[in-house]
């Protein structure tokens, strides 16, 4: 799928003067992980809020909810493998 392109520092890229477009499915990924539920104004219950998890050592209801974010966003997970501080997303848009 593609959208509006982001930067790494998450500013709005531009190409030629243009809001950049381009596939957008690790963005849509660094997105939902790195949001709470709430901070998405059109979808209150969007947001994994990955940091509170991690501060709580939950890797199990991380996991959950991933998945559960990612499907609600048409993903299809493979797989989620979280250790220590690191984590693998495996993710397609279905």
């Amino acid at each position: 799928m593609t959208d509006i392109a982001l930067t790494s520092e998450l500013e709005l890229k531009v190409a030629n003067g243009d809001l950049a477009v381009e596939e957008n499915l690790k963005q849509a990924q660094q997105l939902l992980l790195g949001t709470n539920k709430g901070e998405w104004k059109q979808h209150p219950t969007m947001g994994v809020g990955v940091t509170n998890y991690l501060e709580t050592a939950a890797a199990g209801q991380l996991s959950r909810e991933i998945r559960e974010q990612f499907s609600r966003d048409g993903m299809k997970v493979s797989s989620v493998k979280i250790k220590g501080t690191t984590l693998e997303v495996e993710a397609e848009w279905k």
